[in-house]
């Protein structure tokens, strides 16, 4: 995503932008030449230096606020910044462990998954999260078991290649429990390796079959079949949009003093419209895993004023989730990116139900 001002500028030019960037991230305090020296490029004269802040802010790179103070960057000098840092992003120790640590008490329920994702990622980056699960319909069927409850409800468990789909069903008592049994097993016969949306498509059509075979499994299947369409409707309509940490955001310096920025920015993370807006276009920079969006790049306008990292959760090739970090243009672009990958390769190792996990939960996705 190089412009022809970035393949122009100078390696001095290149070296001081960069270390004006990382400098007012780790600080949250305007550039002066004199921190830039002392600092930085120490064999530069104060007059030669300030010639090339001047020089990067023309190229629009850099501002000044006021007349006299120091400079910040603009949008063009943080996407100058990702762009070169994203070819290789440190690792930082801290905020893996931290993020490993909080997998030890991992969920495979995919409403469950989808919560602790936005939670995990808002705790180890101090910025808000939201996640935005889809693909819900691509998911390939492992096993399905139908579980009758105490409540005259029954539990639907569909393992697939990604963690488990639950919900709840209406259970007739006249069934007896052992139909239930055969009918979990006559499903996952008949459905086992294909997608959830090719199920719910060929249900109606094995219907007969299924009643040749025992009586009450017509009444059985045509529950399943209501409560995975409800369940998809809901799924599609919302596209199960997750935000956790928005009171983080009046903690950091630029929303801490001006909170109806901070209004706006938490009014679009309750909108799942502008948050669909946000995740249409995935593309990573670089070929990468790791995309962001800086400034008027964002196509929501109450959001122009932040950047914005996203990565998505695939399976098989199949994208299951967004995952997008909301916060000022003057964050941590590497330990953000850091977190990312770590998540996603994390998330990875919740295909395989892990035996301390196989629990028979009566609880709505």
């Amino acid at each position: 995503m190089q412009n022809d001002d970035e393949l122009n500028l100078s390696d001095r030019k290149k070296q001081i932008l960069l270390s004006a960037v990382e400098e007012y991230i780790q600080v949250a305090s305007p550039i002066t030449s004199s921190v830039i020296q002392q600092k930085i490029v120490k064999d530069l004269s104060t007059a030669t230096l300030r010639n090339e802040l001047n020089a990067l802010e023309a190229m629009g790179y850099l501002k000044q606020l006021h007349t006299s103070s120091g400079r910040v960057p603009t949008s063009k000098g943080y996407r100058f910044y990702v762009n070169q840092m994203m070819g290789d992003i440190p690792l930082d120790k801290n905020v893996l462990e931290e993020i490993h640590a909080l997998f030890n008490k991992r969920t495979v329920y995919l409403g469950d998954m989808v919560n602790e994702i936005a939670s995990v990622i808002s705790k180890a980056t101090n910025y808000p999260t939201v996640v935005m699960l889809k693909g819900f319909d691509k998911l390939i069927i492992k096993n399905i078991k139908i579980i009758p409850l105490l409540t005259e409800q029954a539990l639907i468990l569909i393992e697939t290649n990604s963690g488990i789909i639950n919900n709840t069903m209406e259970a007739n008592k006249s069934i007896p429990q052992q139909s239930y049994i055969d009918a979990s097993n006559l499903l996952t016969s008949t459905f086992k390796d294909k997608t959830v949306a090719e199920m719910l498509k060929d249900m109606p059509s094995h219907k007969q079959k299924m009643e040749n075979e025992v009586k009450e499994f017509s009444t059985i299947f045509d529950t399943v079949l209501f409560s995975l369409k409800s369940l998809t409707e809901r799924l599609s309509q919302n596209g199960n949009i997750t935000a956790k940490g928005e009171i983080k955001l009046l903690s950091i310096p630029e929303y801490e003093n001006n909170p109806e920025q901070a209004k706006k920015v938490i009014s679009v993370l309750s909108n799942p419209d502008e948050i669909k807006e946000v995740f249409k276009d995935s593309t990573a920079d670089n070929g990468g895993d790791v995309s962001f969006k800086i400034g008027k790049e964002i196509p929501v306008e109450d959001l122009q004023g932040c950047s914005i990292a996203k990565a998505d959760y695939q399976v098989d090739g199949e994208s299951i989730a967004s995952i997008g970090i909301i916060g000022p243009q003057r964050m941590d672009y590497a330990k953000i990116a850091s977190a990312l990958k770590f998540v996603v390769g994390e998330f990875q190792n919740l295909k395989e139900l892990p035996p301390a996990n196989k629990k028979e939960a009566n609880k709505d996705e």
